[in-house]
């Protein structure tokens, strides 16, 4: 697998795929709302916050809130490059005011400064996804296995290989914030990720 090819964090808009998100929402029991890290076409929830919307500019959320005209859960897949720290604690400081609950989907890396400064000492859970996650849009994917060389100039290892989805080379965990009530460790199961003809 050419991990480059789909894993560099110069490319930020990795689209969770609707099976992942059903399945995070279903098993935490959650009625996910708004979703503050897309792009409009990759947005999970009714309401929404793109890149150009810009979430640092967002003091709080209190116009969300009222037009949901209920409390917040947000579901978040931050970019995966040097800026998922800010994301991270961007959201935290979020979910300090209004009863707002977020999840946030990120790579489990228990050896970073993100895990330990702000993940140990602010979250109200972590579950360890059980496998690896695959991402990107029906659209990334029917895009990918027509390409027969790559931005790069490499040839593509998934050309003509249509229904072949790579996961991430990565594990993830999802860390929840806001939650009132004793911190918890668990583990998430997703259903195998396919292609949606």
């Amino acid at each position: 697998m050419d991990n480059n090819l789909m894993f560099s964090s110069v490319n930020q808009v990795w689209a969770t795929r609707w099976d992942t998100f059903h399945s995070i929402e279903e098993q935490l029991g959650r009625c996910y709302n708004l979703d503050p890290c897309c792009v409009k076409d990759t947005a999970k929830c009714k309401m929404f916050i793109t890149d150009e919307m810009d979430l640092f500019s967002y003091d709080d959320l209190s116009g969300f809130k009222q037009a949901l005209d209920e409390d917040i859960q947000m579901f978040v897949n931050p970019p995966y490059g040097r800026d998922q720290k800010k994301f991270v604690e961007k959201i935290v400081d979020l979910c300090e005011y209004d009863n707002i609950v977020a999840d946030v989907l990120i790579p489990a890396r228990t050896d970073t400064a993100l895990y330990h400064d702000i993940i140990l000492p602010k979250a109200t859970s972590i579950r360890f996804v059980r496998g690896r996650i695959t991402f990107g849009s029906d659209e990334y994917w029917r895009w990918l296995w027509e390409q027969e060389t790559l931005d790069n100039g490499k040839k593509n290892s998934l050309f003509g290989k249509h229904g072949k989805m790579n996961a991430a080379p990565f594990p993830s965990m999802v860390v929840s914030f806001g939650e009132d009530k004793p911190f918890e460790y668990g583990t998430i199961v997703l259903p195998k990720e396919k292609y949606n003809k």
